[in-house]
């Protein structure tokens, strides 16, 4: 029988990375992303050893480069053994430093739209 796969966004940090860890030691394996910590990515290849995992770089707040990540899900499918995927876990997600309401900028309120909604919508 064939592992269960699941994608995970935002998945070399944080709650992301537990999420990853925790499907490994069920014996899910993950396709997560990450957008700029790639050493992180590489310490959550190595503990997630319980199953495999493949890390891929998305901005998820970048909907443009969605269809070239369709294209990169697709050969980590297929290094997988797979066609497809069972979970998606919607996790990526910023913030501004814990912004106060009065001090917030138009374009840090949009990066945190584009990421927390927009990028999950278009994404899903």
């Amino acid at each position: 029988m064939t592992s269960k796969i699941a994608i995970v966004t935002g998945g070399s940090r944080g709650i992301g990375r537990n999420i990853v860890e925790s499907l490994a030691r069920r014996g899910v394996d993950t396709i997560f992303t990450y957008h700029t910590h790639a050493a992180d990515a590489e310490t959550v290849i190595a503990e997630a050893a319980a199953a495999k995992a493949v890390a891929l770089q998305l901005d998820t707040g970048d909907v443009a480069s969605f269809d070239a990540f369709v294209g990169s899900v697709k050969d980590a499918l297929a290094k997988l053994g797979a066609t497809r995927f069972d979970f998606l876990v919607n996790n990526a997600g910023n913030n501004h430093r814990n912004m106060p309401f009065e001090k917030a900028t138009v374009q840090e309120l949009d990066s945190i739209y584009n990421v927390h909604f927009k990028g999950v919508f278009f994404l899903t």
